[in-house]
C-alpha cells in the first residue's frame, strides 16, 4: 500500500473516532439534559392545595443571585458547628409541621412553590413590610406595620449575636384579605436582617392556615421563602413556607414549634433550624450581606401585623386573637427565647426591653424562668 493510502486510512480513523467521541458526548449530554427536565416537571401537590415543584437543587432561585455564580455549595451540606440548643419544651405540645408527600422530592433537588406572576407581585408587596430602616428605640416599618414585641436594648456598643431561637406556640388568627398576622424572630445588623416564623397571610398562601415563613433582607434582596436570591435550601420534602398542621386553641395546652437561626462559624453560613429535632431546612451564604455577614446586633422575639392603611379594620388580630394574659393556655408565648455567643454557647436572651407601637396590641416580658428560660407573651384582639 503506497504512503499517500496510509496517511488518508488513518485520516479517515481519526476523524471517526473524533466524531464518535464527540457525538458520544453530545449524546451523553443531552440524555443528562433530559433526565433534569424530566426530573424538573414532577410536581407535588399538597391537601391543602400548595403546589411546589421539585427543581434540580443547581437550578433554585437562590444562585441567580450575582455573588453566588461561582459558589461551591451542595446539596448534601449540612451545618459543621452547631451549639448545644435547648429542644426539651415542657409547656407546649409540640407541632407537627406537614412535610411532603413520600419523601417530597427526588434526591439532589429541592421543593420550590409554584407562583404566578400575580403570586410573585403579592409576595413582592408584602415583602416591603418587612423592610427595617435604622431604629433607636423599636423597628421603623412601612405605615400599616405594627410590633408588639421584645427586644434588645439600644446602644452605642452592641453584643455581638451569633444566632437567636426560640419555641413559638402556634396560633391561628383570622384576617382579612392583604394583611397579615405573624409571630417571628429577627437578628439584624444595619439595614440587613432575617427573620423566621408563622404567618396566616390569606392573600400570599391563597388560604387561611398558618404557615411557616422565612424573610430575608439582604443587601438588595427583600424576599420571602424560597423565591430569594439569598436562601438556598437543602431539603427535598421541607420549604420553609409550608402549611403548619396543628395550632393551638384557647383553653388548652398550647402546641409550640422550634424556630432557630445559628451562624457556622466555619463557612461563615446563616442557618435556618426548625421542627421538633431542629433540622438545618437551608442556609444564607455570607457574602449575600452587607451588614450581617459576621454577626447581628440586635434581635427581637413577639408579634407583628399587617394592614394596608387605607383599609378597614385596620388592626388583624394578633397571637391568639387576646392580650398577653400571661397565661400559656389563652396567649400566645415564646419560650427559650435564645441567642449564641462568640464561643458556639447558647444563652438565654438578656438586656431585653418591651416594643409596642399601639395599644391594640400588649407584650409581657416575663424574664428568664427556671424551667422555660427567657419566656414572654404577646397579642391582642385588634380591631
Amino acid at each position: 500500500m503506497s504512503s499517500t493510502k496510509i496517511i488518508c486510512c488513518i485520516i479517515i480513523c481519526v476523524f471517526l473516532h473524533s466524531t464518535e467521541g464527540r457525538n458520544s458526548k453530545v449524546s451523553r449530554l443531552y440524555s443528562r439534559k433530559r433526565f433534569h427536565e424530566t426530573q424538573s416537571i414532577k410536581t407535588i401537590k399538597t391537601k391543602y392545595g400548595d403546589t411546589y415543584n421539585c427543581v434540580d437543587f443547581y437550578d433554585q432561585p437562590a444562585f441567580k443571585h450575582p455573588l453566588l455564580k461561582n459558589h461551591k455549595f451542595y446539596p448534601e451540606m449540612r451545618p459543621k458547628l452547631l451549639p448545644n440548643i435547648t429542644i426539651a419544651r415542657n409547656d407546649m405540645e409540640k407541632s407537627v409541621f406537614y412535610t411532603l408527600e413520600n419523601g417530597g422530592c427526588p434526591r439532589g433537588m429541592v421543593p420550590i412553590r409554584r407562583l404566578s406572576e400575580k403570586d410573585r407581585s403579592r409576595e413582592t408587596m408584602f415583602s416591603k413590610t418587612h423592610i427595617r430602616d435604622n431604629f433607636t428605640n423599636g423597628p421603623i416599618a412601612p405605615p400599616g406595620t405594627h410590633f408588639a414585641i421584645v427586644q434588645t436594648k439600644s446602644s452605642p456598643s452592641p453584643p455581638n449575636y451569633y444566632g437567636v431561637g426560640g419555641c413559638f406556640s402556634v396560633w391561628n388568627p383570622q384576617v382579612k384579605e392583604n394583611q397579615y398576622s405573624a409571630a417571628q424572630l429577627t437578628i439584624q445588623n444595619g439595614p440587613d436582617s432575617l427573620q423566621v416564623g408563622w404567618m396566616v397571610n390569606p392573600t400570599m398562601y391563597k388560604n387561611n392556615l398558618t404557615h411557616m415563613f422565612i424573610h430575608t433582607n439582604a443587601g438588595e434582596s427583600h424576599c420571602y421563602n424560597t423565591y430569594c436570591s439569598a436562601f438556598i435550601i437543602v431539603r427535598s420534602d421541607f420549604p420553609p413556607d409550608v402549611a403548619i398542621m396543628d395550632t393551638s386553641k384557647s383553653g388548652e395546652k398550647p402546641i409550640g414549634v422550634d424556630f432557630f437561626i445559628h451562624r457556622d462559624p466555619t463557612y461563615g453560613t446563616w442557618w435556618l433550624l426548625t421542627g421538633k429535632d431542629l433540622v438545618p431546612i437551608g442556609f444564607w451564604p455570607d457574602n449575600v450581606f452587607r451588614t450581617l455577614n459576621k454577626f447581628g446586633t440586635y434581635i427581637s422575639c413577639g408579634g407583628e401585623t399587617y394592614s394596608p392603611p387605607d383599609q378597614p379594620g385596620g388592626y388583624p388580630p394578633m397571637g391568639s386573637g387576646e392580650y398577653s394574659v400571661g397565661v400559656f393556655e389563652r396567649s400566645a408565648s415564646v419560650i427559650h427565647f435564645e441567642t449564641v455567643d462568640d464561643k458556639l454557647k447558647v444563652i438565654d436572651v438578656d438586656g431585653t426591653e418591651k416594643f409596642m407601637d399601639t395599644n391594640k396590641y400588649s407584650v409581657h416580658d416575663v424574664g428568664i424562668r427556671s424551667k422555660s428560660g427567657h419566656t414572654l407573651f404577646f397579642g391582642g384582639y385588634g380591631g
